[in-house]
C-alpha cells in the first residue's frame, strides 16, 4: 500500500512552493484537488501534467473507500486551493481513515496562512487556531464569548460575506484588544491592517478576498479595584443593546472588567429589572 502524500500549495504567490513539493507532485500518479481548476493553474505553471480527481468538502465522505483502493497501486498526494490540506480544508476524514487502516501518511512542510500571518503580527506566546466561526450570529457570539475567556491570542478565518458583521460583534466582545487583519497574503493586493479598540473600520474594500484575523487578546486594563458602578451598568447596558443574553452579557463584563460575576449579575439585576438571565 502506497503511502498518501499532503502536499501544501502556494497561498496566492505561485513561487511559494517548496522543491520536495513539486518533486512528489511529479511523481503523483494522480492528485487529490478541492477544485481542479485551482490546481490546475500551479500545475500548468512548473509543467507538470497529472490526472486530477476532484475531492471536497461535497463529495469527500463517498470518495474515501475508493481513495484507499487507489492507494494499491498509486502514488497519490492530496492538495487544497491553498496553503496546507486538511486544515478548515477537506482531507481531514481521510486522513483520520488512513491512521485507523494503519496506511501512511506523509505530511509535507510548507505555506501555511496561520503561520505566515502570525509572523507578521509583532504577537509572541501562545495561540489558539479557530478556524472558520459558525455562520448563525448566535453561535458565532457565543464561539467568540468562549474564546475571551481564555486569554490567548485567537487565530481564525472569515469570508468578505461575512467579515463586517464579524467585526461589528467582536469588537464588542473582545472590548480591550486589537484585531489585525490579514487581506490577501502573498498576493499582490496584499493588505496588513491593526484595528485598535478606538478605531474605525478600514477604509478598504471588505467585500473582496480572502482574511486571517487575528485577535491579540488582551486583559482588562482597569483593574478590580478601579471600576465604579457606572462603568458596570455602561458595559451591560452596552452587551444588552447589542442583543446580547443576560447571561452572555455578565460573562462578556466580568472577563472585561476583571470583577467577579456575583457582583456583575447583581448589578444587572438592580438596574435592568431582570429576575433571572435567560
Amino acid at each position: 500500500m502506497n503511502p498518501l502524500y499532503i502536499v501544501p500549495t502556494p497561498l496566492g504567490n505561485l513561487e511559494d512552493i517548496t522543491i520536495r513539493s513539486l518533486n512528489v507532485l511529479k511523481i503523483s500518479d494522480l492528485i487529490l484537488c478541492e477544485d481542479t481548476r485551482r490546481t490546475s493553474i500551479l500545475l500548468n505553471h512548473y509543467s507538470i501534467k497529472k490526472k486530477l480527481v476532484s475531492f471536497n468538502k461535497d463529495n469527500e465522505d463517498k470518495k474515501i473507500d475508493k481513495v484507499l483502493g487507489l492507494l494499491e497501486t498509486n502514488i497519490i498526494s492530496l492538495v487544497s486551493d491553498a496553503g496546507t490540506p486538511t486544515v478548515s480544508d477537506p482531507g481531514s476524514k481521510l486522513v483520520k481513515k488512513l491512521i485507523e487502516e494503519d496506511i501512511q501518511v506523509i505530511p509535507l512542510p510548507g505555506p501555511s496562512s496561520i503561520t505566515t500571518a502570525f509572523s507578521a503580527s509583532g504577537l509572541d506566546g501562545n495561540f489558539i487556531f479557530a478556524g472558520f466561526l459558525p455562520k448563525n450570529e448566535n453561535d458565532l457570539k457565543k464561539n467568540l464569548i468562549d474564546l475571551n475567556q481564555i486569554n490567548k491570542n485567537v487565530i481564525l478565518f472569515e469570508s468578505p460575506k461575512r467579515i463586517k458583521k464579524f467585526l461589528e460583534i467582536s469588537r464588542k466582545i473582545f472590548t480591550n484588544s486589537n484585531l489585525i487583519l490579514f487581506k490577501e497574503l502573498t498576493k499582490i493586493n496584499e493588505k496588513i491592517i491593526l484595528l485598535k479598540p478606538e478605531d474605525d473600520l478600514p477604509k478598504i474594500n471588505l467585500d473582496k478576498g480572502e482574511f486571517v484575523i487575528i485577535i491579540e487578546n488582551k486583559e482588562s486594563e482597569i483593574s478590580s479595584g478601579d471600576y465604579n458602578d457606572e462603568i458596570i451598568v455602561n458595559k451591560l447596558k452596552e452587551l444588552l443593546d447589542l442583543k446580547f443574553t443576560g447571561k452572555d452579557s455578565i460573562r462578556i463584563a466580568s472577563n472585561y472588567l476583571g470583577v467577579n460575576q456575583k457582583k456583575i449579575y447583581n448589578m444587572y439585576l438592580n438596574n435592568f429589572n431582570k429576575k433571572q438571565t435567560k
